[in-house]
């Protein structure tokens, strides 16, 4: 019996990244077969049968799950953005932020093509950083910041995530040292990028550390999300939240609500409470 990561999923035959390093190619059997949730990223064992056929024979509890794609024991997701070409979106990150908080997953913050617009770029962080999160600036073309970022990595498996044509693939193969990941254009017409990314796969990077490219921002959905759990997973507002004048406020209308107060003092940025009052309303009346 061996324990392995599965790396890959090719139509119900499964890459596995064992104990030594050595990569296996197995099927799942018997009550496990009829399963269809076994995931990349899942912690798994394995056997060879008597029929010299490798097998899963059993999946571990998962301490975190992505459903776009569907990963598990997702460590840290790295958020990327290019602050032009597209435009940074701060309604988008801030939505993509409050998706990696619902699952459990660490989020890193990384603004690209800094080049382009060095203000904006400054000025992206500085609002991330002051919301709690990690936030980096990069600027691939100038080589610079990979390195500060690339020491801020952390976990076994680390995930990035993003709209398509902000430099993600890009920068995966950067990190990696080598061309894996396809990189998609930024449309003339449309100023959006065209996703190149359609299944999850772990790439391993090294000291036993994997890197994972997912698709971007046109996946994101937040119908996991009750309205009023909303509040908990916007890190800065935390400190205000259980002191609202009642116990089910939602921080949008009701009087003496910390949260509003927060805002109006600067405490919290007006732009993260808008981002806050926006998902709320996606939450409470959804598109059909």
């Amino acid at each position: 019996m061996m324990k392995g990561l599965i790396l890959k999923n090719q139509n119900g035959y499964f890459t596995i990244y064992g104990s030594e390093g050595a990569l296996s190619l197995c099927r799942s059997r018997g009550r496990l077969k009829r399963r269809t949730d076994i995931l990349v990223g899942d912690y798994v064992d394995f056997e060879t049968g008597n029929s010299g056929e490798t097998v899963i024979t059993h999946v571990y509890p998962r301490k975190t799950v992505l459903y776009r794609p569907s990963s598990a024991n997702i460590d840290q997701l790295v958020l990327v953005s290019a602050v032009r070409t597209p435009d940074l979106n701060l309604f988008l990150m801030d939505k993509m932020v409050v998706m990696a908080e619902e699952a459990g997953v660490e989020p890193l913050i990384v603004i690209n093509k800094a080049d382009l617009d060095e203000a904006g770029a400054e000025k992206a962080v500085t609002y991330y950083r002051k919301a709690g999160y990690s936030a980096f600036s990069l600027s691939l073309l100038h080589d610079e910041g990979l390195e500060k970022l690339t020491s801020a990595l952390k976990g076994p498996i680390i995930a990035f995530s993003g709209p398509s044509g902000v430099g993600k693939s890009t920068l995966l193969n950067r990190i990696l040292g080598k061309s894996h990941f396809l990189s998609g254009e930024v449309s003339r017409h449309t100023g959006r990028g065209k996703n190149t990314t359609r299944h999850a796969e772990l790439i391993q990077w090294k000291d036993r550390r994997f890197l994972m490219d997912t698709p971007g921002y046109t996946y994101l959905d937040i119908d996991r999300i009750e309205g009023n759990h909303l509040s908990y997973l916007f890190r800065d507002f935390r400190p205000f939240l259980g002191k609202c004048r009642f116990n089910d406020c939602i921080h949008s209308k009701e009087p003496d609500c910390a949260v509003r107060q927060a805002v109006e003092e600067g405490l919290i940025q007006q732009r993260r409470y808008q981002s806050y009052l926006e998902i709320l309303d996606e939450i409470r009346n959804p598109r059909r």
